[in-house]
């Protein structure tokens, strides 16, 4: 047995080592309250999560609002307004009054009248304050004993979480708070009295209520000061869950007595400009508007906690002990370095993607822990969520880490003795090396089959998406809002595509296999995506976003589309992340030409370049991204572009991978350029790189058949398409793409439908994916070239499994063209044209259009057109100021519905919108300015 028993303890080494130690540390951050801030928040939110209670209907506020105070005319109010509000509700037969009012000093007129009301109400309680800077309760009240506390207690970030049930002066007098006070008068009419069940560990017994006190020894509170009497406060939630009315409303005699009969009634005031306003656990949810309870709120939750619990059983937050924080965070820590030594170990899982189930293993422990935790409060026991959280965590990176560290110990001690025994060993070892090399190859085709699975997982809801959106942007039947709406939605899933594809890069960048593969687009077009993209970053963070383009820059160049947005959109992503106040500019402008044009360059010099290519035009372009955010300090300048190196704010760090600078600097370098950066700390930052490209020509005709209008049809042809895929939502996008324009669509579900269905119909053209059951689609390409009918039939093969040997296996097999998912009409489309030798139809549109850029109209002389208000012009000059193109076409289109004869000048503005001529928009507009101080 003993040997069994070493053999389990040698297994479980790391467990029964590492839990224990890393539990210690954990409890020792703890003690030291280093997770205190976070096991409130995590509190806070329960509070937040808890589904709401049922309204208080034992106790009433009356608030006292702005409203009332600027109708009485003076704060504090006066004593003859106060005896009158006591007097009414004194008269509607309330089964309590407490005045959360501080009312230690007479407020002239009145005062004798107010004494008198007090003196002849026996169930009305005055407050005084006794920490801190002490307030007197109202003399009439105190000689008689109705005095209460009225002292808020606050945690050490600002939030009121505790209720002070009694509290002691310095003369050793006790006094009961005033929710408790209040509540006890209350429960006094019901038979309920309070009771000592243990004097030593001061228990108290109320109805079905037991009260225990905070002593400063739990884990939540340890060493925080629980003078008096404390409880954790049950919140039964805000204002919403009470009955309030406004002291204009008592005094206008507007509230029933049914209202007041029988109840607490407690008197408070709610106004900002008084300031009782405390922090509580409703005070800055992430998911609702921040918000500060009243001092009366608060003490309305005290004392429907209290009556909840002595009348109904309504659970009291209770806390463990500290033995048992300890226990629970020891039991987490072995339960993360069990999940940690437990996966690699088993038989079932090593065969597996092992470190896959190790982490959906602790997401699913984590999960349960905050579960219990949450359900453990719902019970009436806060427990330790964060402390654990982190043992758990932390237990089974280390079991991680010690476990590989030992496994390459081993491995290193192996290698020194095969050195020591090589000559002997080496016939023996050439198996074993062999061996290895399996499996090294083994593991390398599992990273690539884990890469390909999850680019065919991603793509294949995207091909869904963006194929939609490209259905949807072609309708006429939707609005230019809705329109504009699915371009967003198309150019985001676009930008998600991207990042699936630079996921598939990173190897070829670690193998320094990344290549640059240019193309001639369209410019604007290219620009404009950019900035939706990053616009909508910037307004969920709430910052502004400007942008500022040279009207000089060109429509078309020629660079890969693809690796300078993924460049921009890192620098503009960066600028927003480390953005919280001000705003982000980008800025792109041409600083120089080719042989036949000047420009200025670098500190306003001019420069002048070669131009390798006649037929090709060389222009210098600057892209400059400049932010207000946090700045960086020389020493983080000088790691900012290094590999895994993030600089900044650390919470902020959180939320990239520190790969995305340096890719970017060796994507520039590679376009022949250099990334360069200046930065002053806590003020900002700047990035900027020149970029040399060939102006474009080539985008012309593609533009020019864009602006032709939409493909509506086909000449005299009705080709026939047969789709093969086994997914409903691929064939789906497909058919509702290509139907409209005039093609007979046709499916097939796998490959040997495809065959039967192609000898059928006789397709023009075929689309088919790779993956499917029965016969894939290399199979089905094989047996369709084999076929004397279908030897030269064109073959477009649609696939979400991207990689280059994928493209080449299936060209090799037989096909035509290899279109990647998400599937691009206009792709699509011209392989279609080119194969079928298809002549579209085009939609005609109402003026004709050119290929080059869109002229933009002359402004006309001011005084041929009528100028909106002074107001209007300001507006229009400071949305162009900031370069917000949107803002701009928002603006004139309001002037045009505000008077038909500021028309002419809405259309000038528009045009030079359209063009991104932000500089001559603002040089109109100053025209107008000038004319109409």
């Amino acid at each position: 047995m003993l040997p069994n028993l070493k053999k389990l303890v040698w297994r479980w080494r790391f467990v029964l080592t590492i839990a224990p130690a890393v539990a210690i540390a954990v409890i020792a951050g703890g003690m030291a309250g280093l997770f205190l801030q976070l096991e409130w928040a995590t509190l806070d939110q329960f509070f937040r999560l808890r589904p709401a209670e049922p309204a208080e209907e034992r106790i009433l506020i009356v608030k006292i609002e702005e409203s009332d105070i600027t109708k009485v005319g003076e704060w504090p109010i006066p004593d003859t307004v106060l005896a009158e509000l006591i007097k009414k509700l004194k008269a509607k037969q309330p089964a309590a009054i407490g005045l959360d009012i501080y009312r230690d000093m007479p407020v002239q007129p009145g005062h004798e009248e107010l004494v008198g009301v007090m003196q002849s109400a026996p169930n009305l309680i005055g407050v005084k304050k006794v920490a801190g800077e002490k307030v007197a309760p109202p003399p009439s009240l105190s000689k008689i004993n109705q005095v209460a506390v009225a002292d808020l207690v606050l945690d050490a970030d600002g939030k009121v979480r505790r209720s002070v049930m009694s509290a002691s002066e310095g003369s050793g007098k006790i006094t009961l708070g005033l929710g408790a006070r209040l509540s006890l008068m209350y429960l006094e009419t019901k038979g309920v009295t309070l009771k000592m069940m243990d004097a030593k560990r001061k228990l108290l017994g109320l109805g079905r209520a037991v009260f225990v006190p905070l002593t400063g020894n739990e884990w939540g509170y340890r060493n925080a000061d629980v003078g008096g009497y404390q409880i954790l406060l049950n919140y039964r939630g805000t204002e919403e869950r009470f009955d309030t009315v406004s002291m204009s409303e008592v005094l206008s005699n507007r509230v029933s007595p049914q209202r007041v009969r029988g109840r607490i009634v407690l008197i408070g005031s709610t106004a900002e400009s008084i300031n009782d306003l405390f922090h509580t656990p409703y005070s800055g949810s992430l998911m609702a508007p921040h918000q500060l309870m009243a001092g009366a709120v608060i003490h309305a939750n005290t004392i429907s906690q209290i009556l909840s619990a002595a009348l109904d059983g309504r659970p009291l937050i209770r806390v463990w002990p500290l033995l048992g924080e300890w226990l629970w965070v020891l039991c987490w820590s072995f339960i993360g370095s069990w999940i940690a030594c437990a996966f690699p170990e088993s038989k079932f899982l090593r065969k597996k993607a092992t470190s896959r189930w190790t982490v959906w293993a602790a997401v699913l422990a984590a999960g349960t822990l905050t579960g219990a935790g949450y359900l453990a409060f719902l019970g009436g026991w806060w427990i330790p969520v964060v402390s654990p959280l982190l043992a758990l965590v932390a237990s089974a990176i280390v079991v991680t880490n010690s476990y590989n560290q030992w496994q390459l110990q081993q491995a290193n001690e192996q290698l020194q003795e095969y050195s020591r025994t090589l000559e002997v060993k080496v016939s023996e070892r050439t198996g074993e090396l062999e061996a290895a090399k399996v499996q090294a190859e083994v593991a390398n085709q599992a990273k690539s089959e884990f890469l390909a699975n999850m680019s065919h997982e991603l793509r294949t809801p995207l091909n869904g998406i963006l194929g939609y959106a490209q259905i949807l942007q072609r309708s006429s039947t939707l609005a230019k809002s809705d329109v504009d709406g699915i371009g967003i939605i198309y150019q985001c899933g676009s930008h998600l595509l991207t990042l699936i594809n630079d996921i598939l890069d990173l190897s070829k960048i670690e193998a320094g296999k990344l290549e640059l593969h240019g193309s001639e687009f369209y410019f604007p077009s290219f620009l404009t995506g950019v900035v939706e993209i990053c616009r909508i970053r910037a307004g969920e963070k709430g910052i502004s976003f400007a942008q500022q383009f040279d009207s000089q820059l060109p429509l078309g160049i020629q660079a890969d589309e693809k690796r300078l947005r993924q460049v921009l959109i890192n620098l503009l992503g960066n600028a927003i992340k480390f953005t919280d106040r001000g705003g982000v500019m980008f800025k792109v402008e041409v600083i120089g030409h080719g042989a036949w044009g000047m420009g200025h360059g670098q500190e306003g010099k001019t420069e002048e370049f070669a131009m390798p290519n006649a037929q090709c035009p060389m222009t210098q372009i600057r892209f400059e991204v400049e932010d207000t955010g946090v700045g960086m300090t020389p020493e983080q300048l000088s790691k900012i572009f290094l590999p895994f190196e993030q600089v900044g704010d650390k919470k902020k760090q959180a939320e990239g991978t520190g790969l995305g600078l340096a890719i970017a600097k060796k994507l520039v370098e590679m376009m022949g350029s250099e990334l360069k950066v200046e930065s002053a700390f806590g003020k900002g930052s700047r990035f900027w790189l020149d970029l040399e490209v060939p102006v474009a020509t080539g985008w012309t005709p593609a533009a020019a058949a864009v602006q032709r209008g939409k493909i509506a049809g086909i000449k005299e042809k009705k080709p026939k398409v047969l789709i093969v895929d086994d997914s409903w939502e691929n064939r789906s996008v497909l058919v509702k793409m290509l139907e409209p324009i005039g093609f007979s669509c046709f499916e097939a579900t796998s490959g040997v439908e495809g065959l039967d269905k192609a000898a059928e119909i006789q397709p023009d053209a075929i689309v088919t994916d790779l993956a499917m059951p029965e016969m894939d689609g290399f199979e089905m390409i094989g047996a369709l070239r084999q076929s004397p009918q279908f030897k030269n039939a064109v073959i477009i093969v649609s696939s979400a499994s991207v990689f280059e040997t994928d493209k080449q296996n299936s060209l090799r097999a037989g096909g035509d063209e290899f279109l990647p998912k998400p599937v691009q009409l206009d792709v699509l489309l011209a392989h279609l044209q080119k194969y079928l030798r298809l002549e579209w139809i085009y939609e005609k549109l109402e003026a004709p259009l050119e290929a080059a850029r869109p002229a933009v109209p002359t402004p006309k002389a001011p005084t041929a057109i009528v100028a909106p208000p002074a107001e209007e012009l300001e507006k229009l000059f400071n949305l162009a100021l900031r370069g917000n193109i949107q803002g701009i076409e928002k603006a004139v289109g309001e002037l045009e519905r505000l008077d038909a004869k500021f028309v002419p000048f809405a259309t000038d503005i528009r045009q030079l919108a359209e063009g991104f001529q932000v500089k001559k928009i603002r040089e109109l507009i100053n025209s107008f300015r000038c004319d109409n101080p």
